[in-house]
């Protein structure tokens, strides 16, 4: 597979090394059988009727009607349940949001990657990156996203073997695929595998969105849980304030800058060194104009100063920008998976209020079978239940001569109809609450794994940023030195200004 480009190089890490981490840490059926790698290179801008593409990419975009950007996907894979193992494609960013969604809807107990805004870059404490969605700065960060997004994907161990991500990858008709898929039904080869069969009563479902609602919380949580919501509030915290130091510095700025020190409650702006290398290399070479005999060692100095202008440009667009975007998709990462947590205690809530409302049917039944005396006949007034209600009811039924015996026996028979539907909802909700339990933790165990790798993809990017720079600039200004200390050609006029040394002839 071809080399990417530096600013998409820098942002890899060793794939055999990454498989062989999740693959020691997985404790569960589904063994590895390869690796997927994928690559996001070469974004271009299609209009309608755009023929400068190749014909393996053109199934994917063709048949669209507005201008787009469209995005080389390269594969390359040892899974044995893909059908070519080196893949090229081009996909535009609809292609990725219908991924995602079928993703969603065949691995519900699965944590799916989040995709980009389609119209605007998020920097959740500060704002949009917002402008033409054509703009190379634009291009730059969504394809960037878009490589985290499907990196994340195929080291996940069972996102990866999705059909749906297969002809993804290595279909040529790719638009015929998604009307073909959109028309199936979903579920096959996915997580939900895993997961009890839903009930067929479907007295689960329709009990869940009573005791599911805003202000209902699970009474038993789960410790491990509660430890993991507890990490993942503190990543969301970390994560947080690094975006705000970064953004606080995301230009370098001069260590004795008057508005740092005096100006700042004013609301003064602060320059950044791009800016005074900028100036000062300016003020350089007007003082070469001026002072002709200095000329080129101003015009010397002033050429280094826009070199570190330049590469004081490149670390805050290539380093900075490019770790705040890091930085922020991990962050909407950490949200889709609080998500399956949240999903994780909907699954709890069910079991509880389930199981609640079956014991309060089994007490109503117990006190109606107490009302029964020892000769049949049960007290008057009582069957309704107790409280207001049940005086009203009874009432009721008094006024229209309902047989309180009869219906006693009736509510009997309803409620030991209704136990036996409850008792069958409450073992399957525990059974599916144990079993998300399992998925969830493993799960949480996969999203770790890929946080800290991409943590060290994270430290790594801006440690090599940081030697890069001070390297580049070690060597401009050693350069600048050596060039400064060579003697300078004497001049006309030094000439003439030399002293003059009688001879004996002279005198």
């Amino acid at each position: 597979m071809p080399d990417l480009p530096a600013n998409q190089d820098r942002r890899r890490w060793g794939l055999s090394e990454r498989t062989a981490l999740l693959s020691s840490a997985m404790t569960t059926d589904k063994e590895w059988l390869g690796e997927l790698r994928v690559q996001i290179v070469d974004p271009r801008k299609e209009a309608p009727g755009f023929s400068g593409s190749d014909a393996s990419d053109t199934p994917s975009t063709a048949g669209r009607s507005q201008t787009f950007v469209s995005y080389g996907v390269r594969a390359e894979t040892t899974l044995p349940h893909f059908s070519q193992s080196y893949m090229v494609t081009r996909k535009r960013f609809q292609d990725f949001v219908f991924l995602r969604n079928a993703l969603v809807k065949d691995f519900p107990a699965c944590t799916i990657p989040p995709l980009p805004d389609k119209h605007r870059i998020v920097f959740h404490t500060a704002g949009y990156l917002t402008g033409d969605r054509f703009s190379p700065e634009f291009i730059q960060r969504r394809t960037m996203e878009l490589q985290l997004f499907l990196e994340r994907i195929c080291r996940h161990p069972t996102l990866q073997r999705a059909k749906i991500v297969q002809q993804f990858l290595e279909s040529n008709e790719w638009h015929m695929d998604m009307h073909t898929y959109s028309g199936q039904s979903v579920g096959t080869g996915s997580s939900s595998q895993a997961l009890p069969p839903p009930s067929q009563h479907g007295l689960l479902d329709s009990m869940g969105d009573v005791f599911i609602n805003a202000f209902a919380r699970v009474r038993r949580p789960d410790p491990k849980f509660v430890a993991v919501r507890h990490a993942l509030e503190e990543q969301e915290d970390r994560d947080t304030q690094l975006e705000r130091v970064l953004l606080r510095h995301r230009t370098h700025v001069s260590v004795v800058a008057l508005d740092e020190l005096y100006s700042t409650h004013m609301g003064a702006s602060t320059e950044d060194l791009s800016t005074d290398y900028h100036d000062m290399a300016h003020a350089f070479e007007q003082l070469a104009i001026l002072e002709s005999g200095m000329a080129g060692a101003l015009q010397r100095v002033g050429a280094a100063m826009k070199s570190m202008a330049e590469l004081e440009t490149q670390f805050t667009s290539r380093v900075t920008d490019d770790l705040l975007t890091l930085v922020y998709a991990q962050h909407a990462f950490l949200q889709s998976h609080k998500a399956l947590l949240k999903q994780r205690d909907a699954k709890q809530l069910d079991f509880e209020g389930l199981t609640d409302y079956l014991h309060t049917a089994v007490t109503e039944r117990e006190r109606l079978t107490g009302l029964g005396g020892a000769d049949g006949i049960s007290e008057p007034g009582a069957v309704r239940g107790t409280g207001l209600r049940g005086y009203m009811r009874s009432t009721l039924d008094r006024m229209w001569g309902v047989d309180e015996e009869q219906a006693r026996i009736d509510r009997l028979q309803r409620l030991d109809k209704r136990i036996g539907e409850l008792q069958e909802a409450v073992q399957t909700a525990h059974m599916h609450a144990q079993a998300f339990n399992e998925h969830a933790e493993l799960e949480h165990r996969v999203f770790e794994l890929g946080r800290r790798q991409e943590e060290h993809q994270m430290l790594r990017l801006y440690v090599d940023g940081q030697v890069a720079l001070h390297e580049q600039g070690v060597a401009l200004w050693d350069e600048l030195l050596q060039a400064l200390e060579e003697p300078l050609p004497l001049t006309a006029g030094d000439k003439l200004s030399e002293p003059h040394h009688p001879t004996s002839a002279s005198v």
